[in-house]
């Protein structure tokens, strides 16, 4: 059985982040303040670096590329040593050029801190948030802008809290498929765009920016799925479970008859199970696609029907083989 290899998709590139635009996007949310106006560097990696070890001296796994956060712990550390000490400590650290230090607590910067930044070119900003509350949604933010991104032609809804994308050839039926869902009761994400971004072991979904809560239906035109249905008939991202295919029949084509062997659709490098659907006239493909989401709810659950059936059928075979001898 031929399947659409998404794999294959050429994921956009990943694009550094400038100090400034972390600041401009996520300064209010976070609390950032800017201390000093040196050079506007880029962030180019999702980690994040408490320095505790390179501030007692060691610098064998100072990883200096990273965003520098300090906390109470460090702040309390250098507050004790005294000017000259910390002096000597960040003259270490001035032959590393680290993209960002941020100071947590809303604690004051030492002179010397703040003389270090100067001599590296590295922007210090200080934030009013304790330091696990600002490093989570942080993290998040910059686990999002890196996250490896596809983009593809397709539609994706929520069935039963089941992400399901659906894919096919061009007026195969996946637009009024999903408009039918979403008369049904189910949560409309995007209709004809998706982007998939892969965070973690999860892949999520989302449509494309002012376009994401319109279908397309040939004969109509441009339907409003919000307006006509309500606020609860979308969603602006969802998590992706599965990938549904709809093609049209082939009398020739071998088709899924017994649901043992399973397709993995291999999407940023995450197995995805893939569905294929043959497409007739008359075919009700929401019903259907409501039955691939409740089925696979229920393999969640550990309850695989088509192995069930499959490990009954092999044991009454074995039992008549051993009831002959």
């Amino acid at each position: 059985m031929n399947y659409k290899d998404l794999s294959r998709i050429q994921e956009k590139p990943h694009k550094p982040i400038r100090v400034s635009e972390l600041l401009n996007l996520y300064g209010m949310e976070l609390r950032l303040s800017l201390i000093n106006k040196t050079s506007d560097l880029e962030i180019t990696s999702v980690d994040l670096h408490r320095p505790g070890l390179a501030l007692a001296g060691f610098f064998g796994s100072y990883a200096y590329e990273h965003i520098q956060l300090l906390g109470h712990t460090e702040w309390n550390y250098l507050e004790s040593v005294g000017a000259e000490k910390r002096t000597q400590i960040f003259s270490n650290f001035a032959k590393y050029k680290a993209p960002l230090w941020i100071l947590t607590h809303g604690l004051k910067p030492h002179k010397e801190f703040i003389d270090m930044c100067e001599a590296a070119g590295s922007p210090l900003m200080i934030t009013e948030l304790p330091t696990v509350n600002f490093a989570r949604p942080l993290q998040r933010h910059l686990e999002d802008h890196f996250a490896r991104k596809i983009f593809l032609h397709g539609s994706m809804i929520d069935i039963y809290g089941v992400g399901m994308l659906f894919i096919g050839e061009s007026g195969v039926g996946k637009s009024e498929c999903v408009m039918d869902l979403v008369e049904r009761g189910h949560c409309l994400v995007s209709d004809d765009a998706i982007d998939l971004r892969r965070v973690g072991d999860i892949i999520f979904g989302t449509g494309r920016q002012g376009f994401n809560h319109y279908i397309e239906i040939r004969g109509i035109g441009i339907v409003d799925v919000r307006s006509m249905f309500g606020v609860k008939s979308v969603r602006m991202e969802k998590r992706l479970d599965i990938v549904l295919e709809l093609q049209r029949w082939d009398a020739m084509a071998q088709y899924n008859r017994t649901g043992l062997d399973t397709i993995a659709n291999n999407i940023l490098g995450m197995p995805i199970p893939h569905v294929v659907i043959p497409v007739l006239p008359g075919k009700n493909i929401a019903v259907i696609a409501e039955v691939v989401a409740m089925d696979h709810l229920l393999k969640r659950e550990g309850l695989n029907s088509s192995k069930n059936i499959n490990d009954f059928l092999i044991s009454q075979i074995k039992m008549k083989m051993e009831n002959k001898k």
